[in-house]
């Protein structure tokens, strides 16, 4: 019987994750990422006594301040845009639930992600789970290859309505019925704004607001509380609504600009990671630079710059897009890989 690690939050998908792979036969070993503020482990314990199946807790939490709450406080001082949970999934979560692994010989690693893995041509590649809606690909460019191998993710082959309908029917109908957590999880549902000016001791302080023409139109309140193509707060000119298009922290000055101007045809790609830069050369690549909001439609071209830049070529204009984001290159439902938003 084959030892598999499953990641457990305590939510109905890691829980069916578990579930699922035990009937498949593996010997399931659960474990609960200690990430930020003590867990409360009373859930998911009752969950997994309930399936039978041991359950341990992985400190994380130094990990993952240095990996992804550090890195999101500073990128949004710097007038970025950034993923936390991009950062996390690929280079937190996956990595600490391989160090389990390891250390109990386990075989495989599992989570809820609604993603499939792949091998293709000896590589192996994360696909889009059927679910459109729920699919977390996105989040997921730049998990490596060694982890990938090792990978099990029974979601992907499951809709959400099905996930749910399948653990009422083993008699799961409260957790079916739970409500799912949204956003992101160190924040607590509090302003990302508060956040960073409690988690850092730089200045934030208020500057100009710029119009297209170069007339200051009004005073910001500090350039963290401004994300590229926000309209709330941005003062319009003579009836004419105008939108955030640049954030110049050199100067401290936010530059504003009709929504017509906010549209893009190329987008410089940094930081980039694929399985295979080959693949980026054929005529079929499409992107995605939003999780599940408008994305360019159509088939790419791509230029590269250097080892780890591209500069993408959009077959139609995408609109706001804002240095720090993530963008992730697929064809059909395979994901390549992707990298970061870079400010031209």
């Amino acid at each position: 019987m084959e030892r598999v690690v499953v990641g457990m939050s305590g939510g109905i998908d890691s829980f069916v994750t578990a579930m699922l792979l035990r009937e498949q036969g593996y010997e399931v070993v659960g474990v609960t990422l200690q990430l930020w503020e003590k867990n409360d482990l009373t859930q998911v314990r009752d969950l997994c006594d309930k399936i039978n199946i041991p359950l341990f807790l992985k400190e994380g939490r130094s990990l993952f301040r240095h990996t992804v709450v550090e890195p999101f406080v500073e990128s949004y001082l710097r007038g970025l845009t950034p993923s936390p949970c991009c950062m996390c999934n690929r280079l937190v979560k996956w990595k600490l639930l391989q160090e389990v692994a390891d250390e109990y010989g386990a075989k495989y690693i599992a989570t809820g992600h609604y993603v499939r893995i792949a091998c293709l041509n000896g590589k192996y590649y994360i696909r889009k789970g059927i679910d459109p809606q729920k699919d977390q690909s996105y989040f997921l460019w730049g998990v490596s290859q060694e982890i990938l191998k090792r990978a099990l993710t029974p979601l992907g082959d499951y809709t959400k309505a099905q996930v749910k309908e399948w653990a009422g029917k083993n008699g799961y109908v409260q957790l079916a019925d739970k409500p799912e957590s949204m956003g992101v999880c160190f924040l607590q549902k509090k302003d990302y704004r508060a956040f960073v000016q409690q988690n850092t001791t730089a200045v934030c302080l208020p500057g100009k607001i710029v119009g297209p023409t170069g007339k200051v139109l009004g005073e910001h309140a500090g350039l963290l509380n401004y994300t590229i193509g926000q309209k709330r707060g941005i003062p319009s000119e003579d009836g004419e609504i105008f939108y955030v298009r640049e954030i110049d922290t050199e100067n401290n000055v936010i530059l504003v600009a009709p929504r017509a101007a906010l549209f893009t045809g190329s987008i410089l790609v940094e930081r980039v990671q694929v399985v295979s830069k080959e693949d980026l050369w054929a005529s079929d690549v499409e992107i995605k630079i939003r999780g599940l909001g408008l994305n360019p439609r159509g088939y790419v071209r791509i230029e590269e710059l250097d080892e780890c830049r591209l500069r993408v070529y959009l077959p139609e204009p995408a609109w706001a897009v804002a240095p720090g984001q993530p963008v992730a290159f697929y064809r059909g439902d395979i994901l390549l890989g992707g990298g970061i938003a870079g400010k031209d």
